[in-house]
């Protein structure tokens, strides 16, 4: 029977660098942090776990901003300006931003783009920011200063585990992985073992408009 648990042998953990603010998570939530602390004279690193920034964005397909816009006493505008035009203009700018369309019977409205240009768009805009990216990057646990102080982002990467000192930490992870890890407490699921619906993006390609029909509404 194999043993349940394993020693590893104590090691050195190499430290890639010190910043004011270190951001883990490339979503849009991590982009704004990680611009927002450079445009202030932060010095800053972002880390993502993939080759390229946009979250569920780009990593999965969705393809749309939703929430951008809001109904505002029946008119129906953007609501969410800042940081988030910035990359609305680079997207449009490369030709990969349409206008934003109805949901819901016309009650609030969505903004889709094209994948590689808002991939484009996002390194543009954090890189003109002056904001350090660490890709290929997931964050695997902390170095704690007494109990309620991180010191230290451990990481798994591509050349091996590293350490990221920073001033200060934002969890932008997507699954709280940061705050977890520094001990913040979490539910996970609606205490009764269930977790929230999924919904799959997929893309279909050759599709004949006129034989498919209203097939796509």
């Amino acid at each position: 029977m194999s043993p349940r648990q394993i020693t590893e042998p104590p090691r050195q953990t190499e430290v890639h660098g010190e910043y004011d603010v270190v951001v883990l998570g490339g979503g849009p939530a991590g982009m704004a942090a990680a611009v927002a602390a450079a445009r202030s004279g932060r010095s800053t690193l972002l880390v993502e776990r993939y080759g390229f920034l946009g979250g569920m964005g780009t990593a999965a397909g969705v393809t749309n901003f939703c929430g951008l816009h809001a109904n505002v006493h029946g008119d129906i505008r953007q609501v969410v300006h800042g940081v988030a035009d910035d990359l609305l203009q680079r997207i449009d700018r490369l030709g990969g931003l349409n206008a934003p369309h109805s949901l819901f019977g016309h009650k609030i409205v969505a903004q889709a783009y094209d994948t590689a240009a808002y991939k484009i768009a996002a390194d543009d805009l954090l890189l003109s920011a002056g904001v350090e990216i660490l890709f290929h990057a997931v964050g695997a646990g902390v170095v704690m200063d007494g109990a309620r102080r991180v010191q230290a982002l451990l990481l798994e990467t591509k050349s091996g585990r590293r350490a990221v000192i920073g001033r200060a930490f934002i969890d932008a992870s997507g699954d709280g992985d940061l705050a977890a890890r520094a001990g913040a407490p979490f539910a996970k699921g609606d205490g009764e073992g269930h977790m929230l619906y999924p919904s799959t993006m997929f893309r279909i390609n050759g599709v004949d408009p006129q034989r498919a029909g209203k097939a796509g509404k």
